[in-house]
């Protein structure tokens, strides 16, 4: 868009703001008396109106709707007030599935997501966000959530059924009323909103959807995503914000593209239906700025609705998990009318994409025609991309076919609109080195570059900040070709450069490595969202009401680790000894310990008998800014800055059972007599393990000691391991539950002082011993974490500098591992570019 045109598109903006606030009175006045008309008229509704429908029904008449956007949250707030009334008999605002459909759920489930969208990828054929939706229901499910899925815009009726694999129920808004126990207040609101203001009647299904399962698992955590577009989060994020689907539930929301945005790109200035058009984009904004959780997947988008006013500042930026595509594609087979197109010797030059305007191919087809037309008998154009109605004036009624044959004829090209996804890609991947034009004035983070950037095929690109964010995420580099977005002389003149290059030897990413940047976006997806479902448990104070459930503590200990602790100070801890925790941070280890001690009945002396260690010094490199995201210690913390205020502050309750020690506890030591519980978080390195060692372990007590590790399955304490095997016949692993990274062992018989007092390192251990070492690891870990102590050891030979070993060490486990269990081999990787500048995959 040229600056002339920007200014005004601005400036009509404005205006179309201003008048939109007139219509909106009149918007809201009409669609609410409406709704009130309706509930009181008895007449129409053959149930008993109660006496808080009367009092509901008051409030709807005295509302002020000159005040549209209080009016609304006025009256969303009044239409659930009887749901957060806990002692009424009967709720009539309640919303349930029908037995049909409880009879085809589970009573009880860790965890759940509901995927609220209008596109799915195997149930419709598009790309995009279908594919988005369809690669994150399979990353939820391989995490052990229970996934359903609701369809909006769609008239399919599932019931509840699903063929997918990852989801376990597909349901679409078009069965609201089929599949829900609806109150006579809910059928009142969809019978006024069907036809006309249909975006509002997907959004309140959406609610009810949201309702129902929240009704069903009232203590299940309950991860709800929907799409910013058309705002139809909107109602459910309201829902949230006013406490009615509960503390259990997360809303989030993922900004993909929106009205305005649409608007620029496609540019458009004006709008047959302008109402509608800013109606929605409030409830866009309304739904991206209030959700529990906000991601944006590009720069480039997010700087984009800045300049519409939207705020940003609390939105994560977290990019497409997207799907590694495996070569060949065996599980495809290319329909036999396309077969030919494989066969062709001349250049197959694709354009990929959605066939419209803001995919740029009026720039492509004009591109086309400036080539000479010795350039033009070398190629074959394939458009690949669904066919759709065209929008740009003077075009209203000519869909993308008959405009391209209106352009180019009917020779030298082939359009094919009907592909799913996985069948496009294999078709392009199927083409004799194809030349693949990604030209779209503007993009968020086009699934296009992140399926083509994996293909050995030549790439031409529109260089817009979405195709940059999205080829530089993959690593693809080679064989690329930017141009001037909507500038055809630049594209015409790229495609001759890649015409002239023809075929061009190209690497692509490497597979291993697009599964790390794939499970890095995953884990940092699941380190938001726990943040997010516990960013109300960040008060010490919430920890002490004991009506409410047991909630994750801030800090880099899981609930099982914390239960762990919470349940050995309780029930085991016989206050023979003292425990002592090395390594506290932000106080989780130290509260679940106090808050077991507090409730042990059997220990009569608790005072200060928790003896807490840190250097309560931030540290970036130790990964505290990421373990705090969501929080509201969220940037409070620079490098060296001191947070022993914030622990003390979080442990205060609990204050009279423990004993801080800030600062170095190789100088601090232990003088305190025996210990009983040794929680150890601190062996970061050589010189911390010793000191512990020599400082601690003289005073645990022979049958009655345990001793936890907590970084025992963490990638880089490669040293753990060895001290351990050296150790086993005086520590010795005790049978318990599966606590992620911790590792606990019992003190059989007291260590020779000869073993305590050595200065150990890694030359003081033989390869057999090294071997043997991560072998008895193995053994006495759980499957589930093994992969880590196997990211361990191929860290140890990074520790010792020996590179090659550490090479086909992480090579033989890439090739036997699957992809979602290399999390700590990323790690590795990560650690052996950053400081040694190896490449492990080389």
């Amino acid at each position: 868009m040229k600056p002339a045109d920007i200014e005004k598109f601005l400036s009509e903006q404005i205006k179309w703001r201003s008048e939109l606030e007139a219509a909106f009175r009149q918007a809201y006045d009409t669609y609410f008396n409406s709704i009130d008309k309706h509930l009181l008229s008895t007449e129409e509704l053959e149930y008993p109106i109660s006496n808080e429908e009367k009092l509901l029904q008051q409030n709807f008449s005295e509302a002020n709707v000159n005040q549209p956007l209080a009016f609304t949250n006025k009256i969303l707030n009044l239409i659930f007030q009887k749901e957060r009334l806990q002692n009424h008999h009967t709720n009539n605002f309640e919303v349930s599935f029908k037995q049909i459909i409880k009879d085809k759920l589970p009573l009880a489930v860790t965890r759940i997501a509901l995927l609220v969208t209008t596109e799915y990828e195997g149930i419709f054929k598009n790309g995009g966000i279908g594919t988005y939706y369809r690669t994150l229901s399979e990353r939820l499910a391989a995490e052990d959530f229970y996934v359903v899925l609701l369809l909006c815009q769609s008239q399919v009726k599932f019931g509840g059924e699903s063929t997918i694999p990852a989801v376990k129920h597909i349901f679409s808004t078009s069965e609201c009323m089929d599949v829900l126990e609806l109150q006579p207040t809910h059928l009142a609101i969809l019978s006024q909103l069907k036809d006309c203001k249909w975006v509002d009647y997907e959004n309140y299904c959406a609610l009810f959807f949201a309702q129902a399962i929240t009704t069903t698992f009232p203590n299940t955590h309950i991860y709800i995503e929907f799409p910013e577009m058309l705002g139809l989060g909107y109602r459910t994020v309201q829902a949230k914000r006013s406490r009615v689907l509960g503390e259990n539930c997360l809303v989030a929301v993922t900004l993909h593209s929106g009205q305005e945005w649409l608007q620029e790109a496609h540019a458009r200035h004006t709008h047959s239906h302008l109402d509608w058009f800013w109606q929605t984009s409030h409830y866009e904004q309304y739904s991206f700025e209030q959700a529990d959780l906000a991601f944006f997947l590009s720069h480039f988008l997010k700087e984009k609705v800045e300049k519409y006013g939207w705020k940003t500042s609390h939105a994560k930026h977290l990019p497409y998990c997207f799907s590694v595509i495996e070569q060949p594609l065996k599980t495809i087979t290319l329909r036999n009318d396309l077969q030919w197109l494989v066969g062709q010797d001349k250049i197959p030059l694709v354009f990929f994409g959605r066939l419209e305007e803001r995919k740029g191919l009026f720039t492509f087809l004009e591109a086309i025609e400036l080539l000479e037309s010795n350039v033009i008998e070398k190629v074959h154009v394939i458009f690949l991309g669904k066919n759709v109605e065209l929008q740009a004036e003077g075009l209203q009624g000519l869909d993308s076919q008959q405009y391209i044959k209106q352009k180019l004829g009917s020779n030298c090209y082939t359009i094919v609109t009907d592909l799913f996804s996985q069948e496009a890609i294999q078709l392009v991947s199927l083409l004799r080195c194809a030349i693949v034009c990604l030209t779209s004035s503007q993009e968020n983070f086009p699934h296009t570059a992140l399926e083509m950037g994996q293909l050995a095929v030549s790439l031409i690109v529109s260089d817009t900040g979405g195709f940059r964010e999205t080829l530089n995420l993959i690593g693809r580099t080679g064989g690329v070709r930017w141009f001037i977005p909507e500038d055809v002389l630049s594209l015409a003149q790229a495609m001759i450069q890649a015409i002239s290059a023809y075929p061009e030897k190209l690497g692509v990413p490497m597979r291993e490595f697009l599964h790390f940047v794939n499970q890095r976006l995953l884990i940092q997806r699941f380190e938001y969202m726990k943040q997010a479902f516990c960013q109300t448990a960040t008060s010490p104070t919430s920890y002490l009401d004991k009506s409410e459930p047991r909630r994750w503590i801030l800090g880099m200990t899981s609930m099982e680790e914390q239960l762990f602790l919470e349940n050995y100070a309780q029930n085991e801890y016989s206050g023979r000894g003292e425990i002592v925790e090395l390594g506290c941070w932000f106080g989780s280890s130290t509260i679940s310990l106090a808050m077991g001690l507090e409730d042990n009945s059997c220990v009569t002396n608790k005072n200060q008998r928790i003896h807490a260690y840190d250097i309560f010094i931030w540290c970036s490199l130790a990964n505290m800014p990421q373990s705090v995201i969501g929080s509201s210690l969220e940037g409070k913390y620079k490098d060296g800055d001191s947070f022993l205020d914030e622990y003390l502050n979080r442990i205060n309750p609990w204050s009279h059972l423990i004993h801080v020690h800030p600062g170095d506890l190789a100088e601090i030591g232990w003088q305190q007599g025996e210990i009983e519980c040794l929680f150890i978080d601190a062996m970061k390195s050589w010189e911390l393990t010793n000191s512990i060692i020599k400082n601690f372990f003289p005073y645990l007590i022979p049958e009655v000691s345990l001793v936890i590790h907590q970084d025992f399955a963490h990638y880089y304490t490669s040293w753990i391991h060895l001290m351990m095997y050296r150790l086993r016949e005086y520590l010795v692993p005790i049978k318990h539950p599966f606590i992620y990274s911790s590792r606990a062992f019992r003190y059989v018989k007291p260590i020779p002082n000869e073993l305590l007092h050595n200065s150990y390192s890694f030359d003081s251990f033989s390869e057999t011993e090294v071997e043997a070492a991560f072998n008895y690891s193995l053994e006495i870990t759980p499957k589930k974490m093994q992969p880590n102590i196997l990211a361990a050891k191929v860290m140890y030979f990074i520790h010792i500098k020996n590179f090659e070993k550490a090479k086909l060490e992480f090579k033989e486990l890439t090739a036997q591992l699957d992809y979602f269990e290399w999390l700590d081999l990323a790690d590795v990787q990560k650690i052996a570019k950053m400081y040694y500048s190896i490449d492990l995959l080389s």
